[in-house]
């Protein structure tokens, strides 16, 4: 349940800190006081929108806090929250916090721990049940009541829509991976065209790895083979033919020898320098053949350049068209080929594909038809249960009507079956859809009715009616107020409410008031208290000048129904 709500510089409060207690919580105040803003604070903190321009004017930055205190037997709650990473707190508490600065950036935290919306929005439905009377066009939306109706089930039934659902997901997938991998036959006999092409395209281009840093090293030595000749062959001459006076350098170094080794005998040390110049020596005419070799092999050949540069092309586009190098070139033919062996045999994989679906199917069908079972006896015991409900909110002779229609082709997460609630608000009159029938207070009681049915099977941890009393009052009032007590039984109630018969039942009242200081706006929350609380619904019902006569009606409301 809620027990307390905190509120800072959020739309028209400073500061506010709100208590709720279990049982009934009722919320009073004028018009504009901002009793709905203490339910949107509620909202944000189950995952609604805050933004920016939800911060009071003058401050940096709007902050909204609850404090939920979990059921003991509530296991779902505490194994979302180890879910999404957090320690349930032993005493079962839950702090949920929601701020927003004025640049627009929101945090989200629980117990302290920064998560996402998304995760957040997995926690909120099991704390918090929500009705405002937007949600009442929920019942003009004919998809959202197999909803409604579903949350009837037991907890066989909801592990059934649980399975179908999986099941339709799994359905789904392999539906699109097969067409995916491999779209009709027509798609696919196009798909072998292209693959056929581009692996011959591929493989008649004789690739290697390494190819095509050698054509360019290549090229580039044909493109300058004139200036390599002329070089090598000045090296050459210079180095074994005439470098001075038609002598060759090795002939100079070689007389340089034979003059060092007449004169070793002389002086010893001259042995180390001897050995140095016949080192260079014998170096500098080891090379002379090989050298003479690579300047006559030097080629002056045209059509080699141009077979490279055709060589070059071919491999530039198929780089352009499968890779940026010869190694993902090759890469995209391996993957072309194992693609194409795939195609070619398809027809045992698709036949594998389709199997798998019918068998699928097959257990869809199954638990579709035991759903669909259940959806007819369930639309009855909620027909039932509705209606009596009506019958007590001063609606006699209204009919509520599940009509379930069931289409075996249809492959859905919620199974065969359209669900639709139909209503004959008077006798004799022919059963139509809500939107055609029910006014604004009748729309008010079916959804009380239907969620004072549904309060003893919904695993929400409290549930708020903003305004659900709307264009009721009299004694309809009275009966809206007793079935929203009933509901407090089973779960924590809160609810706005401008009515004396519903306020003076409150297991806990709060009053919104609203005030101006300095042409500012403020609003404040008082949890009221015995003469308080007299005051407060004498206010409400405030018939002629007699306040005396109103406090004494206040006081016979609260004590006298306190005493049913």
């Amino acid at each position: 349940m809620l027990q307390e709500l905190y509120i800072k510089n959020y739309i028209i409060f400073d500061e506010a800190r709100v208590n709720f207690t279990e049982g009934f919580n009722v919320i009073t105040g004028e018009t504009g006081s901002g009793k709905s803003v203490i339910i949107d604070a509620i909202n944000i903190l189950c995952g609604g929108k805050l933004s920016k321009d939800d911060i009071k004017t003058g401050a940096s930055n709007a902050l909204i806090q609850g404090l939920f205190i979990m059921d003991d037997d509530n296991s779902e709650i505490e194994e979302k929250l180890i879910e999404i990473g957090i320690t349930p707190e032993e005493d079962k508490s839950i702090l949920i916090q929601r701020e927003v600065n004025l640049s627009g950036k929101s945090f989200c935290r629980i117990n302290g721990q920064t998560i996402t919306f998304t995760m957040l929005k997995t926690i909120a439905p099991l704390l918090m049940d929500i009705v405002t009377q937007n949600e009442h066009q929920i019942l003009f939306k004919s998809s959202m009541h197999i909803k409604l109706l579903d949350n009837f089930g037991s907890n066989d039934f909801i592990n059934k829509l649980n399975e179908i659902s999986q099941l339709v997901n799994d359905i789904k997938n392999m539906e699109g991976k097969l067409h995916d991998l491999y779209g009709t036959s027509q798609e696919r006999e196009r798909k072998l065209d292209l693959l056929k092409y581009q692996i011959d395209e591929i493989e008649n281009a004789n690739l290697h790895p390494d190819e095509y840093d050698k054509l360019i090293s290549r090229k580039n030595i044909l493109n300058n083979s004139e200036k390599l000749y002329n070089y090598i062959s000045e090296i050459y001459k210079d180095l074994f033919q005439d470098y001075i006076n038609n002598k060759s350098v090795l002939d100079v170094i070689g007389n340089c020898l034979e003059l060092v080794e007449n004169i070793c005998e002389i002086d010893e040390s001259l042995i180390a320098y001897r050995d140095s110049i016949a080192d260079i020596y014998y170096k500098l005419e080891d090379l002379k053949i090989p050298l003479r070799q690579y300047r006559d092999n030097i080629e002056f050949d045209s059509g080699e350049i141009q077979a490279i540069e055709e060589r070059l092309d071919l491999i530039d586009k198929l780089k352009r068209k499968y890779g940026n190098t010869i190694n993902k070139i090759l890469e995209y033919k391996a993957e072309a080929v194992r693609e194409y062996e795939e195609l070619k045999n398809s027809e045992n994989i698709i036949k594998e594909y389709e199997e798998k679906i019918e068998l699928m199917k097959k257990k869809y069908n199954e638990i579709a038809f035991y759903i669909s079972n259940m959806r007819y006896r369930l639309a009855k015991m909620l027909e039932n249960a509705v209606e009596k409900e009506l019958r007590d909110l001063n609606m006699v002779g209204a009919k509520f009507f599940v009509n379930v229609k069931t289409d075996k082709d249809r492959i859905s997460k919620d199974g065969f079956d359209i669900v639709e609630f139909m209503l004959s608000a008077n006798p004799g009159e022919p059963e139509k859809p809500l939107i055609k029938v029910a006014s604004g207070g009748e729309v008010s009681r079916v959804m009380l009715a239907i969620k004072s049915v549904l309060s003893k099977f919904q695993k929400h941890e409290s549930i708020i009616f903003d305004e659900i009393d709307a264009g009721i009052g009299g004694h309809t009032a009275n009966v809206v107020g007793e079935k929203l007590r009933n509901i407090s039984k089973n779960m924590q109630t809160i609810c706005i409410t401008h009515l004396p018969q519903i306020a003076c039942l409150a297991d806990n009242h709060i009053c919104v008031r609203k005030h101006i200081e300095d042409n500012n706006t403020y609003s404040e929350v008082i949890n009221l208290e015995d003469d308080e609380r007299i005051n407060e619904i004498a206010k409400m019902i405030a018939i002629g000048d007699d306040s005396s006569f109103s406090i004494n009606m206040a006081r016979e409301l609260i004590y006298g129904k306190k005493a049913l």
